[in-house]
């Protein structure tokens, strides 16, 4: 039941925001700038798309051999789009990191192992996000730091991720929160942080693959702005490069706040923010996300078609002299 009403308002939230902007925008304009896009360029964000799939897919795969799991490519990448159509199409970002959850403890042998190195690959995500984000703030001009939760996020985000890099590099630290919290008093939970605590480790002892994986991340995100650039360049927007490395990363850490339905709604609403602060209008602001949006749910309904046709994970591999 909370389940079901928590889902109501976030479809509320979602259309009440696009029923807002839809009303207050200039249905035409944005209608013709649609119709007229140019279509190589959108060719040119496809691959941009395929591109970030292929490196998301081989991140996952590097975290996972950190861990003497020999993981074939082939089965990760359909893993993947199928984790990605479920991200999509489920009700929740994280729909899509239950399946590769799933289907990676059959790889580990372990649900709480791989749900470590899932939850590691989405820290490192983010990180490179923020990352993006805080050089694009600092090389912007003067009225481009002035948008909206600029600030907050970059700063909150970076203190974050200072404590999260304290805690990995600093062995200890989690154990001694464990015993502060009274949490290693309770069976499960100990053997679970066990378990976390040996794949950390791992990484630990293999930093330079986390850091192949962290610049993996950086390239990825980076693609993602270059992707919806490309949007705004073939439906003819006048977004500049340096509005994009900042306005792209900060939408997509502020949409994962779980207010609407995966996003719907505030990431237009954001986006419209953030062009009226730099003189666009409100329907470049809906035909640049929309059209981004929309153009990877089509592309991840091949996800779909994977999800029915594929057979079963296989059992781990394992590596050469081990």
């Amino acid at each position: 039941m909370k389940r079901g009403a928590l889902l109501a308002v976030k479809v509320t939230v979602s259309l009440v925001l696009l029923g807002y902007l839809f009303a207050t925008s200039d249905l035409q304009a944005l209608e013709v700038r649609v119709r007229t896009a140019d279509l190589l360029l959108l060719v040119a964000a496809v691959g941009c798309y395929l591109v970030m799939l292929a490196l998301a897919t081989w991140r996952w795969q590097l975290l996972l051999e950190a861990l003497g799991v020999v993981a074939p490519l082939r089965h990760l990448t359909a893993s993947y789009l199928v984790a990605t159509f479920f991200n999509n199409f489920l009700p929740s970002n994280i729909g899509g990191d239950i399946v590769r959850v799933r289907d990676g403890s059959r790889l580990t042998g372990s649900t709480t192992s791989s749900l470590a190195v899932v939850g590691i690959d989405r820290i490192l995500g983010l990180g490179a996000l923020w990352l993006l984000a805080a050089v694009a703030f600092v090389f912007a001009s003067p009225d481009l730091r002035e948008l909206a939760g600029a600030r907050a996020v970059i700063l909150g985000l970076g203190l974050v991720f200072a404590v999260l890099g304290t805690v990995f590099f600093r062995p200890g630290i989690a154990r001694r929160l464990m015993a502060l919290s009274r949490l290693n008093a309770i069976g499960w939970a100990r053997e679970r942080f066990e378990v976390v605590q040996a794949a950390v480790h791992s990484y630990r002892a293999q930093v330079r693959t986390v850091w192949l994986a962290f610049a993996a991340s950086l390239a990825l995100q980076a693609l993602v702005v270059v992707y919806f650039f490309a949007i705004a360049r073939a439906l003819r927007i006048p977004l500049s490069a340096s509005a994009a490395f900042l306005m792209v990363p900060l939408c997509t850490l502020l949409q994962a706040v779980p207010i609407s339905f995966n996003g719907w709604g505030l990431r237009e609403g954001l986006f419209a923010l953030y062009f009226s602060q730099v003189g666009l209008p409100r329907e470049s602001a809906l035909a640049f996300s929309l059209t981004g949006a929309g153009l990877i749910i089509l592309l991840s309904l091949s996800g779909a078609v994977v999800w029915m046709a594929r057979g079963p994970i296989p059992a781990a591999e394992e590596p050469a002299g081990s």
